[in-house]
């Protein structure tokens, strides 16, 4: 099972994000877990998943989040996150998972 972890301001507006996702994971026979979370409360979410999606509307954070959690993580895109694009997303995701044991 591939854990994601989606981070945005507050951990609210990602939900629809996380419905699609899983959504385009179960089409595709991925298993997967995906959650939010707010960047206030990254510090719980420490060895809990094996990669990171932030929200673009804080993706001045990326770093950080990354220092906090030792995974990799990225932004996503802006039209990616606006049209809530569960594969796009997926897609992201697996990329950023092919880079987690490099």
């Amino acid at each position: 099972m591939k854990k994601i972890l989606l981070v945005c301001n507050a951990g609210m507006s990602s939900s629809i994000l996380i419905n699609k996702i899983k959504q385009a994971a179960e089409g595709r026979n991925i298993e997967v877990k995906v959650e939010a979370s707010s960047n206030n409360g990254i510090n719980d979410e420490i060895g809990k998943w094996d990669v990171c999606l932030v929200g673009p509307q804080i993706k001045y954070a990326v770093d950080s989040i990354q220092v906090t959690l030792k995974i990799p993580v990225e932004a996503v895109e802006p039209r990616t996150y606006a049209m809530a694009d569960g594969e796009a997303a997926l897609e992201q995701a697996l990329r950023l998972y092919e880079k987690k044991d490099v």
